[in-house]
């Protein structure tokens, strides 16, 4: 999902694609066919945020209470490309970082991301993330969590091609537009809320994790228009769930190494809805899973399917860090989105399992236990 970079509202679409297309031919016809692309993809998507396949991985930017929520040190980086069809493609690339502090029941993290979008808009995003884990019992906790983000976004007039700057007998003619860009660039602060509730049962003596999330994304919501006309960002709504089941393997039932793990995934923000719903499957070290995606936004909707793939592995002595890398590619098979090449998406996260934030005991008293999966066999996504 991606912001909006310019506005061609007073012009149809078929303003573009039937006179133009119809009449220019050869490199005319493929520039005039991406700046549709790129129209219909802002269109559908106006006022957006980045959205990750793997959000499992990335998960203090899918819900700021999941800030802390894994012992130890936690550090994720992302990279999405799609949209190649559109010269340049758009390209994100993030990182976050995050602590638990078991003796103050507390997470602390920070995060940065940098979108661009067909090298003409660039965000540059940087936040600070916190999380008070409330221990409800034994096997159940409530994280709570708030980030605080600066935002900066810059814009490239100069490689912008509007439709008042098509003309079906000599192509682009550079300049010619009446649109008035005002600003290059713009700074706002933005405020996210969550929840996370992260509990375990038993079925038949074997242990199921389960993690649900809602979080509120925009709670400021900043001004993003480059034209001195009030464009609130609308406030995104995120409803996330997974869950690691068990299965046994053998007669042996102790010996559990093979998990099948459910997960959901929703998004509302003004007129669009996102639902990603899948499953996985984990034998450690490996993972493997696919997801259905249904994007509607207004009336306009796309279909597709996400697969995704990973090896997790615990290295160094008593498994000091846990190493995770894994990638997805999402297939759009409806709607525009179906043009746009497949999205790829690798990412990759590190747990330091005794890094800690130092404490005062006296001063800050008895540490508190967290609730932590006991199973060392599974691959913790969630």
């Amino acid at each position: 999902m991606k912001s909006r970079t310019f506005v061609i509202k007073p012009y149809s679409t078929k303003t573009v694609e039937e006179p133009i297309i119809a009449e220019m031919g050869g490199l005319i016809k493929k520039i005039c066919l991406s700046t549709l692309l790129m129209f219909q993809c802002l269109v559908f998507v106006y006022g957006q945020d980045p959205s990750f396949a793997q959000f499992y991985q990335f998960r203090t930017y899918l819900n700021p209470a999941a800030t802390g929520s894994e012992r130890g040190l936690n550090v994720a980086m992302i990279y999405k490309n799609q949209w190649n069809y559109v010269p340049g493609g758009f390209n994100t690339y993030g990182i976050s970082m995050d602590v638990q502090s078991a003796r103050i029941s507390s997470g602390i993290g920070i995060m940065a991301y940098r979108s661009v979008e067909a090298k003409t808009l660039q965000t540059n995003y940087f936040s600070a993330s916190y999380a008070y884990i409330a221990r409800i019992s034994k096997n159940v906790n409530l994280h709570i969590g708030l980030n605080a983000a600066f935002v900066n976004k810059s814009l490239d007039r100069s490689r912008l091609i509007f439709t008042d700057e098509l003309d079906p007998e000599v192509g682009v003619v550079p300049g010619g537009s009446s649109t008035n860009v005002v600003l290059r660039k713009i700074n706002m602060f933005d405020l996210d809320a969550g929840v996370l509730l992260r509990f375990r049962y038993d079925i038949h003596d074997r242990p199921v994790h389960n993690s649900l999330g809602f979080a509120v994304h925009h709670l400021t919501r900043p001004d993003e228009s480059f034209q001195n006309i009030s464009t609130k960002v609308p406030m995104r709504f995120t409803v996330s769930y997974g869950a690691i089941f068990p299965i046994s393997r053998g007669k042996n039932k102790r010996n559990i190494d093979f998990y099948v793990s459910p997960v959901f995934k929703f998004d509302f923000q003004e007129k669009l809805r996102v639902y990603n719903a899948g499953m996985f499957a984990t034998f450690k070290p490996l993972y493997a899973g696919v997801m259905y995606q249904f994007n509607k936004y207004s009336n306009q909707s796309s279909q597709g399917l996400i697969f995704v793939g990973g090896i997790d592995w615990d290295l160094g002595v008593d498994n000091f860090m846990t190493l995770n890398v894994g990638y997805s590619y999402q297939l759009d098979f409806t709607g525009v989105t179906s043009k746009s090449r497949g999205q790829h998406e690798v990412s990759m996260r590190m747990n330091f399992n005794n890094v800690a934030i130092k404490m005062d005991k006296k001063k800050k008293g008895k540490r508190i236990n967290c609730y932590e999966f006991p199973s060392k066999n599974a691959v913790k996504l969630f």
